[in-house]
């Protein structure tokens, strides 16, 4: 039977290796697959129980094998959260083995291996359960089989914790050989479809993030505006309530890109996304349409409240110019469902249309959809007076 297990762990072993290797070697499954191949090496080492001269050597090695099996558990779920090795703690329990080890009572006494074998194989057990909880509220659907499994592994190592009990009590009597193995397989099996859930959940949600958003910025993309700019119109809605997009370029960007190079570029687009994280806030949804230009939906807000947002968009940025490689200046356009209504692409157009009134009237302002001069009404301009666009003035070094 130890043989059988030894096998069917190397060949779990092996799978769960594969498949780190499908998801660009995967650390938290190599860890996974080295814990049963610790476990398989412990249980061939068992084998030689039967031998009286190598007795000794089987109850040493063998279960500081299964030991670090168990370590290598806990280590491939903290790996799975993002924190280092903790090589120490990993070979922590081998090393109390095999001090203990070198006490002739402690060899002696089966109980007392036992015991002492369950109270560390519970501790990485716990630690694993640790690990994973913080993991449980991202991943609960992908986590809550993986804790299960800890949970039940768990409570049979505490039964075995207390002294086992008189042989003639039939009914109580200690778990034998075939159930101890079982156990075993059983976990090992479990906790390899449990590891491949959480890292194939994690995949996914990787994936979409990356469909989702600006590999620059980082700010959702023109898929995930839309995406979730039809579910705030549509609570705005349903609320009555004022819903506005303001459609933000970067003026004269161009020439950023020519004089400094596109690295310099890339540095105002992303100060840009940071400005609009500070100041349109986690309430907004703010994306990268593409190149220069962003958007912002605010549910909440109407025309004066969005030309406000705009003015303090154009105020942050115009602060950072000391990070900046030349002075930078933003057109705004706005619309709003009061005058638009709660259709994303219609206030989106109307907005560009009011971003190009912007741009027309020489940058560096705000235009508000109707008054911003695309139709009757009177204009709604804010600019910053005694600044020019970048294109009217030498760019500062």
């Amino acid at each position: 039977m130890l043989v059988v297990a030894a096998f069917v762990l190397f060949l779990t072993g092996g799978l769960t290796f594969l498949a780190a290797f499908q998801v660009k070697r995967d650390r938290t499954l190599l860890w996974t697959a080295a814990g049963m191949w610790l476990a398989c090496l412990g249980f061939l080492l068992g084998v030689t129980r039967g031998h009286a001269d190598l007795l000794v050597l089987s109850v040493i090695f063998a279960n500081m094998l299964m030991i670090t099996g168990h370590a290598c558990l806990w280590t491939s779920l903290r790996v799975f959260a993002g924190r280092p090795v903790s090589w120490r703690w990993l070979a922590a329990g081998a090393a109390v083995w095999l001090m203990l080890a070198q006490w002739p009572r402690f060899m002696a006494d089966a109980d007392l291996r036992v015991a002492i074998y369950s109270v560390l194989c519970l501790g990485y057990i716990g630690a694993a359960l640790t690990e994973i909880w913080a993991e449980w509220r991202q991943y609960p659907r992908a986590a809550s089989p993986l804790m299960a499994f800890l949970i039940i592994h768990g409570l049979f190592y505490a039964y075995r914790i207390p002294p086992a009990p008189p042989k003639q009590v039939v009914w109580q009597h200690w778990p034998d050989f075939a159930l101890v193995m079982f156990e075993g397989l059983f976990f090992a099996i479990c906790l390899s479809f449990g590891v491949l859930m959480m890292v194939r959940a994690r995949a996914e949600q990787n994936y979409r993030h990356a469909a989702l958003h600006d590999a620059l910025t980082g700010l959702p993309n023109r898929r995930a505006l839309f995406e979730r700019g039809q579910a705030l119109l549509a609570q705005a809605r349903a609320s009555g309530a004022d819903i506005a997009v303001l459609m933000c370029d970067l003026d004269w960007f161009k020439q950023v890109n020519d004089r400094f190079g596109h690295e310099a570029g890339d540095r105002v687009l992303v100060c840009f996304a940071q400005v609009l994280r500070q100041v349109a806030g986690e309430q907004t949804l703010h994306a990268r349409l593409g190149g220069e230009e962003f958007v912002v939906v605010a549910a909440n807000l109407g025309p004066l409240g969005a030309q406000a947002l705009a003015a303090r968009l154009r105020s942050h940025l115009s602060a950072q110019a000391g990070v900046l490689p030349c002075r930078l200046t933003v057109s705004v356009g706005v619309a709003c469902s009061r005058h638009v209504g709660y259709d994303l692409d219609r206030l989106l157009a109307r907005a560009d249309q009011a971003l190009y009134a912007a741009k027309t009237a020489g940058r560096d302002c705000i235009r508000v959809w109707p008054a911003a001069g695309t139709e009757s009404g009177s204009s709604a301009a804010i600019s910053r007076s005694g600044r020019r666009g970048l294109g009217e003035h030498p760019v500062d070094a």
